[in-house]
């Protein structure tokens, strides 16, 4: 599995999310491959994403062509990981097993609801949202690429199974009940798990929050019955 981490793409690396990384191997039997991808506002849209479409070439090259591959990410990294996983299947690729996206931003000019209603006062707030993407991209254009907003892709259809958890109180929650509706409108078979009393990058307070730890088993367990069903179709 690849993981791809948090932090709005401009902090965050691999020490911060060892911990989840590690639960989330142990929860899954997966290797997981946590990638310490370029950040802005160094390195802009779309050096992250460039950076995972090379870590994954990799990972394809270098495992058996019969082995479950999946992505998954927090926040950021759960953008990466749904930008990642429309650009295999546009290419072409050998398919993913799964995705498992943890309140993942996904839509950078459209505002759900959620965006207003929990814009401050919950960690997270509109605003920080906001610059991020100003840190992050070049241009305003770039916020209608499907690449940095994968809600705004044209075509979600035949993308592999897909766990999308929420947090309650989070500006990110609305897109990422949209993502899952409209994975499953175009027949992808789509988890949506919703932590009410969560906020925004609860993952990383596994150690304090009871549903952190079980966000990160419950998303290990689905990524657990994707590789089976994987291997089941493989004999």
């Amino acid at each position: 599995m690849l993981f791809l981490h948090g932090g709005g793409f401009v902090h965050c690396d691999l020490v911060s999310h060892h911990g989840i990384c590690c639960r989330l191997a142990a929860a899954s039997g997966a290797v997981v491959v946590s990638l310490d991808y370029r950040l802005a506002p160094e390195h802009r849209f779309p050096a992250g994403l460039k950076d995972a479409k090379s870590a994954l070439d990799w990972i394809f090259r270098t495992v058996p062509a019969d082995m479950p591959v999946a992505v998954a990410g927090d926040s950021a990294g759960g953008n990466l990981s749904a930008a990642l996983t429309q650009w295999v299947h546009s290419q072409g690729m050998r398919a993913l097993s799964a995705q498992l996206l943890y309140y993942p931003a996904l839509s950078g000019p459209f505002a759900p609801p959620s965006r207003e209603t929990y814009a401050e006062g919950y960690m997270l707030s509109t605003e920080l949202l906001y610059w991020y993407c100003s840190q992050t991209l070049s241009s305003p254009e770039q916020l209608f690429d499907p690449a940095f907003s994968p809600l705004l892709a044209e075509s979600l259809k035949d993308l592999p199974p897909a766990m999308i958890v929420t947090a309650g109180f989070d500006p990110l929650r609305g897109e990422g009940e949209l993502y899952a509706r409209r994975l499953d409108e175009a027949g992808v078979s789509v988890r949506l798990k919703n932590f009410p009393r969560m906020i925004h990058g609860f993952l990383n307070g596994y150690a304090l929050f009871r549903d952190g730890r079980r966000a990160l088993r419950e998303g290990g367990l689905f990524l657990r019955e994707a590789f089976a069903q994987k291997e089941g179709e493989a004999r």
